[in-house]
């Protein structure tokens, strides 16, 4: 039997700090050998763009949307499967897991991934925070005040001791608005920056997660003082969120190697003008997790760590959710008529 499971009832399933172990316990089987990942690809559909509204993120010339598909394999979990999906069409974004068991071959559930994704966004940066962030962490400063934003603030302040938060985004209503309702829902001091600059004074942790194609900040403008950075908006290898000054003069870190290498344009750009090669980036979160490689070392000033989402934090969150449902009683099942027998 296969389990079909819609956004709503994956939401009442797991908690944020269950996102988190599920994670870890992920790249903990990936950075140890026994997972495997395939890197997304980007399959482009050509045209010309619809509207403005359904960009479906950066688009090269010549494309209106994109099929996107990643794969994950975590036999320790039980789980392998592909997320797919189609982004920049009218329709929004369509997004799917095909959930396979590793131990019988069977395709055991197909989820709808727009939840579970929103909090596993969050689980990942919150996870490779604790790994790098330097101790005592009390200031953040929040690129983008969307609803990213709000999850991986959710996500931080489990890891860290957040005190006041510092949020810029380009319209000033939506800062203003954010920064009301979090400093609410979480009782601590979330204000509106006016610039990129406020944003970054005094910070311990940067993160920015955020659709824009450029940098949001200029590395000069961060503080001289151990602090770690996240940079989750983008994933493909002509646009960038953080800045060669910042690259170069981070610790580096990836969620998955293979991919990070290919598809953040913050390691793309500036290897392709000579800057850095691909020996800056130290590791990624599976050798991180799985202790192979260190992550703050004593002379580290700042540290950075590159997601664009992979398939490892895909199987290792639906698997988690795959047998918590079970548990609960909760989707729908239905069978394929496999196998068949071929009579002509």
């Amino acid at each position: 039997m296969v389990l079909l499971l819609h956004n709503h009832e994956i939401r009442e399933l797991m908690d944020l700090p269950d996102y988190m172990d599920a994670v870890e316990a992920g790249y903990r089987d990936y950075g140890r050998g026994a997972g495997a990942a395939h890197p997304r690809t980007n399959l482009w559909i050509k045209g010309e763009r619809q509207s403005e509204e359904y960009t479906g993120g950066h688009l090269p010339a010549g494309s209106k949307a994109s099929f996107k598909f990643k794969a994950g394999l975590l036999p320790g979990l039980r789980g392998a499967g592909v997320n797919a999906y189609t982004a920049g069409l009218p329709g929004g974004l369509e997004t799917f897991m095909f959930l396979f068991d590793t131990d019988t071959g069977g395709l055991v559930a197909i989820m709808e991934v727009m939840y579970l994704s929103w909090l596993k966004t969050a689980a990942v940066s919150a996870l490779a925070t604790r790994h790098l962030a330097p101790p005592d962490c009390a200031v953040l400063a929040l690129f983008s005040t969307g609803r990213h934003a709000r999850s991986q603030l959710y996500g931080l302040t489990l890891v860290a001791d957040i005190q006041r938060v510092q949020a810029y985004s380009r319209n000033a209503d939506n800062r203003r608005a954010f920064c009301e309702k979090m400093s609410a829902e979480l009782g601590i001091e979330v204000v509106p920056a006016d610039s990129p600059k406020d944003a970054l004074r005094d910070a311990d942790i940067v993160t920015a997660v955020t659709t824009s194609p450029t940098p949001v900040f200029d590395g000069i403008d961060l503080p001289d003082k151990p602090l770690h950075i996240n940079g989750l908006g983008a994933h493909y290898p002509f646009v960038r969120e953080i800045d060669s000054h910042t690259v170069i003069n981070s610790r580096v870190f990836v969620d998955v190697m293979r991919q990070g290498l290919g598809e953040n344009g913050e390691i793309v750009i500036p290897i392709g003008e000579g800057l850095i090669d691909e020996s800056h980036v130290v590791g990624d979160l599976g050798s991180l997790v799985a202790g192979i490689v260190p992550g703050r070392l004593e002379d580290t000033n700042w540290t950075l760590f590159l997601s664009g989402g992979t398939g490892v934090d895909d199987i290792a969150v639906a698997t988690g959710l795959y047998r918590r449902a079970l548990e609960c009683g909760v989707g729908t099942e239905f069978a394929f008529n496999q196998p068949y027998e071929f009579e002509i």
